[in-house]
This record gives C-alpha cells, structure tokens and sequence, in this order.
C-alpha cells in the first residue's frame, strides 16, 4: 500500500504539470505526457496500449490532437487527472496486478469492471451500503472501474456519495439528456471521478442540447453513447450522420452499446468498424463499444484464457454474465461476492 501511495502521488503531480503544458502547447505536451505514461509503463497491457497510441500520433494531422486539445481546455482539469488515473493507473495497472495476483490465489475469473444495471425501475432497489459493498469487495480483487447504466432512471443524486466515497474508482454513467438539470449538476460539484456518456436520442434533441449546456459549462467529462441494433447501425457506419450529431454535441469521444435484439453479424462488423476508426486521422470522435472493448481489456489484463470478461448486477441485485440479459440464479443479496466471481470461472 506504501508503494502503492508512493506512485500514485508521483504520477498525480506528473499528470497535473502534463495537462497544463497540453494547455499551452499541445502537440509538446500531448508527446510529453505520453513519454511520462510509457516510462511507468509495466505490464503487457500498457506497453501494448502505448505503442498503438505511437502509431496514431505519428501522423501530425490525427484528430487526436485537435480532441485532446479541446478535452483540456473545457474539462476541469482536476477531473482529467483523477479520471484519467484512476483509469490508466488504479485499474490497468495497480488494479491488473491485483487482479492477476488474485485469479492465480483464488483460481477463478476476476472481470476488470463491473456494470450496475439500473435501467429498469423497481421498488426494492439495492441500498447505498449494499452497492458500496460491492464497490469495496471489487476493490480488493483490483476492480477500480465501475459503469453505471442509468438511461431515464433519475437516481444519480442518490448515487453520488458513493461515488465520492469511492475517489481511487473511474465511474462512467450512460444517462438521458432529460435526467441531466442544472440541480443535478450542482449534486455532483467538487466529484472528479464521473464520467458521462449521453445517449444520443432524436426525440429530445432540445434536452440533449440543454443538457450540453449546463455539462461545459461546469467542465464535466462527457461524450455521447448510442445504443445500435439491426435497424439503425448504419448511424455509425456513415460519417456524415455521427460526424453532424458528435459536432453538435461538442463530443471528443463516444460509446457504442449493442442492444439485445442486435445479431451477432452486426455487433462483429461494427466492432470491427470502431476499432479500425481509431487508426484514421479524420475520425469525428474516439469511438468505443461497451461490450467489444470491455471483453479485448479483459482479454489482455486477465491470464485466464476463454472465459467471460463480463458481469453486471441489476436494481435489485440480479447477476448477469451476458449483455443479453441473461439473469443468472444468483443475487448478491443471498451468494457472497466470491460465489458470484466464481460463476464466470
């Protein structure tokens, strides 16, 4: 824990001074701070991670200077640093360790994030202490990442103290324009561990824009999320429609969630589709897929070949291994946490 403090205030002070040279010079800084990341740089994922962000940035005229540029210059920048370190360094690096150590001690699959699916409304609703449970159960075993799928469920204010409880954690919420007002924003002033992903719906395009708004306004951290099925899957594939609604949006990165009707066809192709658009200069946005990118992390952190890299738990504690919704028989009210690790094993 002692190295662990050691490394962590080194890596905050070097990212802090980074991130204000990106202010003044960006291309300098955005080369400099990725010098800084490749030289604390250990395991096979970083290294990997590092020599593809090296290929992207060779080119002078990638987007990726232009998108940074702009994260710095309108998001606080103390939520970069947190964000951004709990991410590259608590998770994929300290968190991986961890991970690795306790899949080798315990013999089991240990996902790298947990998914707290909380879409649907219902009236037995896990408590505050029964998620922060959870939250610290995932701490131990080096889980530092957590995703929150809310869509129109307004119960972020709820959920705010644990995420400030939880500050070494990176929480990503996927949420409704409409659930976003300026009274929320003010619930989640002085967090610098949340992100939010937007979801990008036609129908309330004023709020989506309202909600824009009050987000830049207070420096958050956010992009948009599109959920695609067979039906619409072509607003990703078409530039022109993703590269109108992302520059509407004023947003640097977006993430891309396959619904449950989705084939697997499509999923497999808009994958692939993501994953080479990182790779162009001229993309609109850094374009991630939930599910896609959750299971290729997985695959690098863990040692553990085969094996699902995914588990999320429902409003009132369900356990699912499939994006598909495919409850399991387990809940986290009645099976301990490492009974509910051990059945992705």
């Amino acid at each position: 824990m002692e190295k662990y403090k050691f490394m962590h205030t080194i890596i905050e002070l070097a990212v802090k001074n980074g991130i204000r040279y990106i202010a003044d010079n960006p291309k300098r800084g955005i080369r400099n701070l990725l010098d800084l990341g490749e030289y604390f740089a250990s395991g096979g994922f970083q290294k990997s991670f590092f020599d593809i962000v090296h290929e992207i940035l060779i080119n002078e005229q990638s987007f990726y200077y232009d998108k940074i540029e702009d994260i710095v210059k309108n998001t606080s920048h103390d939520i970069i640093a947190n964000f951004g370190i709990n991410i590259g360094y608590n998770s994929f690096t300290y968190g991986a360790n961890i991970i690795r150590e306790k899949e080798k001690e315990l013999n089991y699959k240990i996902p790298w994030t947990i998914v707290f699916d909380f879409r649907k409304v219902k009236e037995e609703h896990l408590t505050i202490d029964e998620i922060s449970n959870v939250i610290e159960k995932g701490k131990s075993v080096g889980i530092y990442c957590y995703i929150i799928l809310l869509d129109y469920n307004d119960i972020l204010a709820d959920l705010c103290p644990i995420i400030k409880n939880n500050n070494d954690c990176a929480f990503s919420v996927v949420i409704s324009p409409r659930i976003i007002t300026e009274k929320l924003i003010f619930s989640i002033s002085g967090i610098t561990n949340l992100c939010f992903f937007i979801i990008i719906d036609e129908t309330v395009e004023d709020e989506l824009q309202n909600s824009i708004s009050y987000l830049r306004k207070e420096k958050c951290l956010y992009g948009g999320c599109y959920y695609y099925n067979n039906d619409n899957f072509s607003f990703i594939t078409e530039d022109e429609k993703i590269s109108k609604k992302l520059l509407s949006m004023n947003a640097n990165f977006v993430m891309m969630i396959q619904k449950p009707a989705c084939s697997k066809e499509i999923f497999k192709n808009i994958y692939d589709y993501i994953y080479k658009s990182r790779f162009k200069t001229n993309s609109p946005a850094f374009i991630i897929d939930l599910y896609g990118d959750l299971n290729r992390i997985g695959n690098i952190i863990s040692e553990i070949p085969k094996k699902s890299h995914f588990i999320s738990i429902d409003t009132i504690g369900q356990i699912s291994l499939s994006n598909l919704e495919n409850n399991t028989k387990y809940n986290i009210r009645t099976s301990s946490f490492e009974e509910i690790l051990n059945i992705i094993s």
